[in-house]
């Protein structure tokens, strides 16, 4: 479904855009933290569209299987979320692969099939590596929550317990690994297996939001938005604290372990405010030119994700770019956005329309 730009929820668009701004900045080398190792600014922005994902997907799938728990339904989501990611991943892929770059040979099938993160390396497009765990996930989810409905006979406490154990048994096997194989954070930060949890926090806000009403507006007020707008900002003042002692990041078992769904955590209790607040938000803009920017980069995320590093790669690695990197980096991302714009309006928005002529995102 492609909302009309009034039907968005401004404060989710808010944080979409955020996102994809941290990822630019970091990969536009114009904003980089002294000190913010492994957790960077892109790396931040990823973790917020993590939580964000499963929040919104959370709740498309939640809601049809509530009504119709059935396997016709998962086959409905999985094909949906395909026409959603695959055709411009495969686009941007092929692209790159003929145009830039063909040197990866036949490991192209890696990417083809979404191995890359945990069979053989990123490097050769580095950003899809949360589109990997993103991709995984959405195979995953629709399938445990399937079971967790047929387990708990839709019984909403029991439901929440079985997503609170899940939760802990990656945690769990993830101190393991690490604790066994002294896995640096880089190991850990884009391997599938374990994480997981951090889109399962927004699914869980997402079953809350449906089921438990009253606690996520309770979740959505003031008090709590500040109180974990303070913890998030002393997370990030954490991991620099540790990226600079002697050992470094990977030298520490916390930010490699238990910080990776910490981190998450305290998103999820961010975007309540977000979600509930959108009026606040939209009323808070002073100008409706900052608001349509706002709306048009979140609508636009997704290209903008896939279509960045090839164009910044191109300019901003360049010589002549490097003496000014200001200027490169405006003009690499007003490319950015003219090419992602062109991309949705021509590319993604015909197949979204032709998905939702032939597969309803309700299933009865």
């Amino acid at each position: 479904m492609i909302l009309k730009l009034s039907q968005r929820n401004f404060g989710l668009d808010i944080l979409r855009a955020i996102s994809i701004w941290l990822v630019l900045l970091q990969h536009g080398k114009i904003l980089n933290i002294d000190g913010l190792k492994g957790l960077t600014l892109g790396g931040i922005g990823v973790e917020i569209f993590f939580v964000l994902s499963g929040f919104l997907i959370g709740q498309i799938i939640i809601r049809n299987l509530q009504k119709s728990n059935t396997i016709k339904c998962i086959v409905n989501f999985w094909i949906r979320r395909w026409f959603r990611i695959l055709p411009l991943y495969y686009l941007m892929l092929l692209f790159k692969f003929t145009i830039i770059d063909s040197s990866i040979g036949s490991n192209i099938l890696y990417y083809i099939f979404f191995l890359q993160n945990n069979f053989y390396g990123i490097e050769y497009y580095e950003v899809t590596w949360s589109l990997v765990i993103e991709e995984w996930f959405y195979i995953i989810i629709p399938i445990f929550l399937f079971l967790t409905l047929k387990l708990s006979r839709k019984k909403n406490n029991v439901v929440i317990i079985l997503f609170i154990l899940f939760i802990l048994f990656e945690n769990i096997i993830r101190l393991i690994y690490v604790k066994k194989f002294n896995v640096p954070y880089s190991g850990v930060n884009g391997n599938v297996i374990f994480r997981m949890d951090a889109l399962f926090y927004g699914v869980l806000l997402a079953y809350i939001k449906i089921n438990f009403q009253n606690i996520f507006i309770k979740l959505s007020s003031l008090p709590i938005f500040i109180f974990s707008l303070i913890c998030f900002i002393t997370y990030i003042y954490f991991i620099i604290t540790f990226s600079k002692l002697e050992l470094g990041i990977n030298g520490y078992i916390i930010p490699r372990t238990i910080g990776f769904t910490i981190f998450p955590l305290i998103i999820a209790f961010i975007l309540p405010f977000f979600d509930s607040k959108s009026s606040f938000f939209q009323n808070s803009i002073p100008r409706k030119i900052y608001y349509k920017f706002i709306t048009y980069t979140s609508l636009l995320t997704y290209s903008i994700y896939l279509v960045h590093p090839l164009i910044f790669e191109q300019l901003i690695n360049k010589k002549l770019f490097k003496m000014v990197p200001e200027i490169s980096f405006i003009l690499a991302t007003t490319l950015t956005y003219m090419i992602s714009y062109i991309l949705f309006k021509f590319f993604e928005a015909p197949i979204l329309k032709y998905r939702n002529k032939k597969f309803s995102d309700r299933v009865t």
